[in-house]
C-alpha cells in the first residue's frame, strides 16, 4: 500500500526590508503597499508519498489559487499512475476544493483504478505529513528573503526542490 498526503502551498515574493515608524497613540500606522500582488506567487499542490521505505515529494505548480478542477486533474494524473493490485490512498484535508461535486463523482473511477481518498480530522493540520515538508521547504531550504522577481523565486523554489529529491507531475 502507498499513502499519498495531499496538500497545496504558496510562496510569494517578499517586500525588501525596511523600517517605519509613527507617533505613538496616533492610531494611524504607515501601510507598507506591496510589490507585486498575486502575479508574485506561486502555487503548488503536492503529495507526500510513503511506500515502504521510500519517501517521494511530487508536485505541479499551479494556474493561479487552487480550485477543485485543479484537485481532480492531480488525482485523475495519480490514479492512471497506480499499478493493478496495488492500494493506494491519498490523504486530504477537509478544504472545500477537496470535497466539491467533481471529486465526489470522480471517486468511484478512481477507485476502480486503485486510488482511494481519506479525510483528516477537521483543524488537524498536524496530521498531514506534508506540511512538515512545506515547513522544511519554505523555512530552511528557501530561508525568507526578498525576491526582485518571480524567476528569482522560482530559481530558489526549484533549487529548494532538486534538494528534496521532488517529482514533477
Amino acid at each position: 500500500m502507498t499513502l499519498k498526503y495531499l496538500d497545496q502551498t504558496g510562496l510569494s515574493l517578499m517586500l525588501s526590508v525596511g523600517a517605519t515608524w509613527f507617533k505613538r497613540g496616533s492610531g494611524h500606522q504607515f501601510a507598507i503597499p506591496t510589490r507585486w500582488g498575486s502575479s508574485g506567487r506561486i502555487n503548488l499542490i503536492g503529495t507526500y508519498s510513503l511506500h515502504r521505505h521510500e519517501e517521494v515529494l511530487e508536485v505541479r505548480e499551479l494556474t493561479g489559487t487552487c480550485t477543485g478542477d485543479q484537485v481532480t486533474a492531480y488525482l485523475d494524473t495519480l490514479a492512471a499512475e497506480c499499478r493493478p493490485g496495488q492500494l493506494t490512498v491519498v490523504v486530504l484535508d477537509n478544504a472545500a476544493f477537496h470535497k466539491g461535486a467533481l471529486i465526489r463523482e470522480r471517486r468511484g473511477v478512481w477507485e476502480q483504478q486503485g486510488l482511494y481518498l481519506r479525510y483528516l480530522p477537521p483543524y488537524a493540520p498536524f496530521l498531514n505529513l506534508i506540511e512538515e515538508v512545506w515547513r522544511r521547504l519554505k523555512g530552511i531550504l528557501m530561508p525568507r528573503r526578498c525576491y526582485n522577481s518571480v524567476a528569482e523565486l522560482r530559481d530558489a523554489l526549484l533549487t529548494g526542490l532538486k534538494i528534496l529529491g521532488t517529482r514533477f507531475i
